[in-house]
């Protein structure tokens, strides 16, 4: 049997877990739910005890799902970002993990910024705390303020890749692309192992509640003996440092330079590309990660919601599936007979970031009904997405030829081919699209044990079909983006 790796794929919505072999097959995935608590002020609470269940559910459903059990030869783990666990010395939990779309903090992060604290951020790091809060520097006031006994006994406040990673080996780490969200290392070199000091203080994070830094690539650690029993598997398997989601979604569409750029639809929709140096452009929220992949930067380029702006518009309009949902979209034709939906419900990232802007269906007449309105939906995230690609192209400086295809929304050919007409590119649409994630973070394992190279990911990828824009909708869609880019600036609420 071939060797594999037990990936932990821990979205917003619950854990993916997959055994992925050495040739990129995924041999079984299962995914388990963990609900979010929204709190008054904007507050958005996860409990990391029911995140680790999930996880441990989720494996043994995976591990049962292939018999007889494959050689695991390590285990890692990938996350939404921008979240914060306080975790003791081993791994648990102290507190609640507070989630990426937590508001709480956006007045404290104001107070950091001055004419001096701005240029350090940007030329170091290549961002600055958020005025909407939803970072890691905010996320630990809110820890502090909300939940001091947590705080108190916390001995650091990790994201959730390195709450689980530190729970499989009993030790805390993170790693410099893991801590990105805190603002406290000089990205301007790759793989540092060190926080920069007066970044720390610009942040006004606690030093003593940094965790500490290991490389990018290698092996972190190795899975203790209590938790093997709880998971079912090795004692000492080992664990590779954990990964941004969005990074592993990178190297799962083989997005691993700037000729390459790959769509990730899943709650968020992301482009995603690497670069070979540090740089960043603040006014369109493009900006480069250090990455595990050797010696590159991961491009980052968060573009909204869109999995979960489709669900929302499923859900408004009535719907009570999404296959019932797309059925009805199909029966539209392309443009949605001048319905447009902006997809702002929680304010536009890249490539114009604005906190305030919020979404609408626009253009609606008494003839249209809300099979109109679910294409139109559809149509707006991708026509979001297609207004963020030239943007990240000159970012990189390459046109790209075509785009893979990944996440949850490529599940739909649908929505595929409206990503093809709306980008003017040719879209690959991924087999097993929600495993995207997982199969990154396998990619990345096998590429630490020396088992295979990252250069192999291309030829490992399995594409169900590639989507070719039609030239007859270039007119229609091209008038559609000329008209949400314009709209944009008039749906703020200041």
């Amino acid at each position: 049997m071939t060797d594999c790796v037990l990936a932990i794929d821990l979205g917003t919505g619950g854990p993916k877990v997959a055994l992925v072999n050495s040739e990129g097959h995924t041999l079984a995935w299962r995914s388990r739910t963990v609900h979010t608590t929204f709190l008054p002020e904007g507050g958005a609470e996860q409990d990391p005890g029911e995140m680790w269940s999930a996880v441990v559910a989720a494996t043994h459903d995976t591990l049962a799902a292939v018999r007889p059990t494959p050689p695991i030869v390590a285990v890692s783990v990938t996350s939404q970002y921008m979240s914060t666990i306080p975790i003791a010395a081993d791994g648990t939990p102290t507190g609640p993990c507070i989630l990426w779309m937590d508001s709480r903090g956006a007045a404290h992060n104001l107070t950091l910024l001055n004419d001096e604290s701005f240029m350090l951020f940007i030329e170091r790091h290549g961002l600055i705390p958020l005025p909407s809060g939803a970072d890691n520097v905010a996320h630990a006031h809110v820890v502090r303020t909300f939940h001091p006994e947590a705080y108190a006994a916390a001995a650091a406040l990790v994201e959730p890749m390195d709450y689980l990673t530190s729970r499989l080996i009993g030790r805390v780490t993170a790693t410099q692309s893991t801590v990105f969200g805190q603002l406290v290392c000089d990205n301007r070199t790759w793989g540092a192992t060190d926080y920069d000091p007066e970044l720390v203080a610009a942040t006004g994070l606690d030093p003593d509640k940094l965790a500490p830094l290991s490389p990018l690539t290698g092996v972190v650690g190795e899975v203790v003996a209590s938790v093997a029993r709880e998971l079912g598997i090795a004692p000492g398997t080992p664990v590779v440092p954990g990964t941004i989601d969005s990074i592993t979604s990178a190297v799962g569409t083989a997005a691993l330079g700037p000729d390459t750029g790959a769509v990730i639809i899943g709650t968020t929709s992301v482009l995603v590309s690497h670069l070979h140096e540090h740089r960043g452009d603040l006014r369109s929220g493009i900006m480069s990660v250090p990455s595990p992949v050797p010696n590159r930067y991961f491009v980052m380029a968060e573009n909204g919601l869109g999995g979960r702006a489709f669900d929302w518009a499923q859900r408004f309009l009535g719907y009570d599936s999404p296959d019932t949902a797309l059925g009805d979209a199909s029966t539209v034709t392309p443009g949605s007979d001048g319905v447009l939906f902006l997809p702002w419900l929680r304010g536009s990232i890249a490539p114009s970031p604005n906190d305030d802007v919020r979404a609408a269906f626009v253009g609606l007449s008494q003839h249209h009904e809300r099979r109109h309105a679910i294409r139109a939906a559809l149509e707006g995230i991708a026509l979001n997405l297609a207004w963020l690609v030239p943007p990240v192209e000159a970012f990189v400086g390459n046109r790209f030829p075509s785009l893979n295809f990944g996440g949850g929304g490529a599940q739909s050919p649908l929505w595929a081919q409206i990503l093809a007409d709306a980008t003017d590119r040719p879209v690959r649409r991924l087999e097993e699209p929600r495993a995207t994630n997982a199969r990154g973070a396998a990619f990345l394992a096998f590429a630490d044990l020396g088992i295979r190279s990252l250069d192999d990911v291309p030829s490992l990828l399995r594409v169900q079909h590639e989507h070719m824009p039609d030239p007859e909708q270039r007119a229609v869609m091209d008038r559609a983006l000329e008209r949400l880019i314009a709209l944009h600036p008039a749906h703020a609420l200041s």
